[in-house]
């Protein structure tokens, strides 16, 4: 089974974020990108990939230990941009301009609990909402990209943390929560 760690998007920021897709869209029309369906935006914690059946309970009993304990915290969605910055465009994002280090914060307390169950150990990554993958780059769509680093999508309570399935097929990927746990609120 396929699996990551997430924060989930509330709709207005999907909204928002589905909006700067089409302006994206608009100035690079001849670009070919696999654009993220809306109730698929989240911001990633942890991508464990391709996990055995049986490591399952180890995952949720981990969650377990490890969420509650932590208070939630706001997230400002703002910027576009794209990876790698050299070379062929492979991914287009949105970034996270407040909450990053309480997103860091988290993402270091989940690895170490993760690697053990086979999960890649990361490190140095960027937090950002995937909005599409390039299939074939254009010249205007790192212009139409560079053209939304200074949009600001929105903010949001990060309240829980959703352990996902993913699925792959040829229309992209479609998903199913396997778990969530809540933040404690932070008064």
């Amino acid at each position: 089974m396929r699996l990551f760690l997430a924060i989930e998007l509330e709709p207005e920021l999907a909204d928002a974020l589905s909006a700067l897709q089409r302006r994206v869209q608009e100035r690079a029309p001849d670009a070919k990108v696999r654009w993220v369906e809306p109730e698929n935006f989240h911001l990633t914690v942890q991508f464990l990939g391709e996990v055995a059946e049986s490591s399952l309970p180890g995952v949720i009993e981990a969650c377990d230990f490890l969420v509650p304990p932590r208070a939630d915290f706001r997230i400002q969605v703002a910027g576009a941009s794209y990876f790698p910055k050299k070379g062929p465009l492979k991914t287009l994002w949105a970034g996270i301009s407040e909450g990053s280090e309480e997103w860091k914060l988290l993402v270091e307390a989940v690895e170490p609990w993760m690697e053990p169950l086979g999960a890649p150990k990361h490190g140095g990554l960027v937090p950002h909402i995937t909005l599409g993958r390039v299939k074939e780059e254009s010249e205007s769509l790192r212009a139409a990209m560079q053209a939304e680093a200074l949009t600001d999508c929105g903010v949001q309570w990060a309240q829980r943390l959703t352990l996902i399935e993913s699925f792959l097929g040829p229309e992209g990927a479609t998903y199913d929560t396997r778990g969530t746990w809540s933040f404690k609120p932070n008064f």
